[in-house]
């Protein structure tokens, strides 16, 4: 019996049958569609006398909002020339070709395990290349063959992170393990061990190869917020130590419980217990203006070797030279220091707190002074306040702006701030929930608006994000959105990289203040590890490296594009500047 296209020219064909037995899928009959016919692939099916091919298969079907199929559907497609070469001659070739194409969904497993006889150094080729758009069940395929045929080639792979050349620098103990690093000269850097229960924090010379100090330190701050626990400011690096419980159902509340301060040579100057709070902000007391937020105060100013520090209602002031207490300042009105303190040309120092902002002069006098009523998620160089709902006030004048979003019908609607508003020289970018992002001047006038925002980082549901999606170089503002999008526009509004994205953004950064670092998740089911994807990117907004690095502990890059990062008890690092087209 001939098939269906042999018979009367169909290319296609379906029927349904009531489901009788919800424990059982209804078999239907192939021979009334393609005959007595061949099955080389699972629901593959070609016709002896005209060898058409056809692509038959059975799936549930009816009403979406019920738990079981009310129907049985067996539908029949001819497959036409293009996908029938592949079938007939299978081939690697074929598959690349065709990766984009529809198959039943075992079809190119199947055709791997007939060419796993015959293929093999075409197989191992194909694994080392990892070509990204092949689909999820071919790169796990490869990955399950080349464990086993190769499994001494697959240990390097996997110890090295990943197969292009990267420089060892040095092999831990077998059970100690790196927790982070961080650069403190150009050609130096520091990071944080663990070894069972203890602790270590080392250095690591790149010129001379080899590791300057090592002490032995607690447990750093790991139970709360992910804010960075080991980092340089002013000359000195800092580190927290220790936890406080926040909370007993909500871990996200907890604070760090130490403050130590170290020189570059693992001298330990200061060691500070921490008053630090988490400020829940009311929304009965602050609604339309910046509620749904929770305001921390985890950081620490250091300048003129001068450490500035939140002490409940204090500013205490550490002489970092003597390693002792050099002052109090008492806050009018019980205010917060939110930890960020600037010194001006004419020696004044200006604290941001919780709620204003407060100036004192060189003899510790009050000259200037503001507390608003609500807690701003950030205060400009120009001491222009900027709440949660767009609203933007003025220090100096004392004076309201509210951004709004007006539609096509004249409609007037509020809009909320996804993530930290962002300063550049001459101007303010911010980006908005759901609706875009706007770029200002320094008088509050729109430059331009965009369709594109950045990773809500301020809103109700963001809770326990502490990422900074959105970061200023010289001349240019980068603009990350998890699963959307990654932009690059210059301060004049020109937008000079728009790339999408499909994971998240787990850091932005820049290490010269030119070239640009995105580190984002990435899965490419050819690995059985937690993988990153580290972009170097230009201020032309070029792609200039893209590798596939071990998870991010560790990692951190220097002035000259050196990046170091660490897998199991070895620390690997490799020049982003080379050229290297691999992975």
């Amino acid at each position: 019996m001939s098939c269906l296209f042999c018979q009367k020219g169909t290319s296609h064909f379906s029927r349904l049958e009531p489901v009788v037995d919800e424990r059982q899928t209804h078999i239907f009959p192939t021979e009334d569609i393609v005959g007595n016919s061949l099955n080389p692939f699972t629901e593959i099916y070609e016709c002896k006398d005209c060898h058409s091919i056809w692509w038959i298969k059975t799936r549930g079907t009816g009403d979406p909002r019920s738990t079981y199929p009310e129907f049985y559907e067996q539908t029949a497609l001819l497959i036409d020339d293009h996908r029938s070469e592949l079938i007939r001659n299978p081939s690697i070739s074929g598959i690349l070709k065709n990766k984009d194409l529809s198959f039943p969904y075992s079809f190119f497993e199947e055709v791997l395990e007939i060419l796993k006889e015959t293929k093999s150094e075409e197989l191992k080729t194909l694994y080392y290349e990892r070509e990204p758009s092949l689909p999820a069940n071919v790169k796990r395929w490869l990955l399950q063959w080349f464990q086993k045929h190769f499994p001494l080639e697959f240990q390097t792979i996997q110890k090295q992170g990943f197969p292009s050349s990267a420089n060892l620098l040095l092999t831990l103990e077998e059970d100690e393990f790196v927790v982070v690093s961080e650069f403190i000269a150009k050609e130096q850097f520091a990071f944080i061990t663990s070894k069972k229960d203890k602790f270590f924090l080392q250095s690591y010379d790149l010129t001379d190869q080899k590791i300057l100090w090592k002490i032995s330190i607690r447990k750093p701050f790991l139970e709360g917020l992910s804010i960075p626990i080991l980092f340089y400011q002013s000359g000195y690096l800092c580190s927290y130590q220790g936890y406080q419980k926040g909370s007993e159902y909500y871990p996200k509340l907890n604070r760090p419980n130490t403050l130590c301060i170290y020189d570059l040579f693992g001298n330990l100057i200061l060691s500070l217990p921490l008053a630090f709070n988490c400020y829940e902000v009311l929304s009965t007391e602050e609604r339309d203006v910046s509620e749904n937020r929770i305001s921390h105060n985890f950081n620490f100013t250091i300048f003129d070797d001068l450490l500035f520090l939140p002490y409940q209602t204090k500013i205490q002031v550490y002489d970092l030279k003597s390693g002792k207490l050099n002052k109090t300042i008492k806050m009018p009105a019980g205010e917060i220091f939110s930890g960020k303190a600037f010194k001006s040309e004419s020696e004044n120092i200006l604290f941001h707190t919780l709620k204003g902002i407060l100036g004192i002069n060189s003899s510790g006098a009050i000259i200037f002074q503001y507390l608003s009523s609500y807690h701003p998620v950030f205060i400009d160089s120009q001491f222009q306040m900027y709440y949660y709902y767009a609203i933007i006030e003025s220090a100096n004048t004392g004076e309201k702006k509210t951004l709004k979003q007006t539609t096509e019908s004249g409609i007037s609607l509020v809009r909320e701030l996804a993530s930290l508003p962002v300063e550049f020289p001459g101007g303010i970018y911010l980006s908005f929930s759901f609706d875009g992002s706007l770029l200002l001047n320094s008088e509050m006038e729109i430059i331009k608006n965009f369709p594109f925002t950045a990773t809500d980082t301020l809103g109700p549901h963001s809770f326990g994000i502490t990422k900074t999606p959105t970061i200023v170089t010289e001349d240019r503002i980068i603009i990350t959105n998890d699963f959307s999008g990654i932009y690059m526009i210059d301060f004049s509004g020109n937008v000079l990289l728009e790339k999408s994205i499909s994971s998240e953004v787990l850091s932005v950064f820049t290490f010269d203040g030119k070239h640009t670092i995105v580190l984002l998740s990435f899965h490419d089911d050819y690995s059985n590890k937690i993988q990153t994807e580290l972009l170097l990117l230009t201020p032309k907004g070029e792609i200039l490296a893209q590798k596939i690095l071990t998870e991010p502990k560790g990692l951190s890059v220097s002035f000259d594009g050196i990046c170091i990062f660490s897998e199991h008890n070895q620390m690997f690092a490799i020049d982003l500047f080379a050229e290297d087209d691999s992975l």
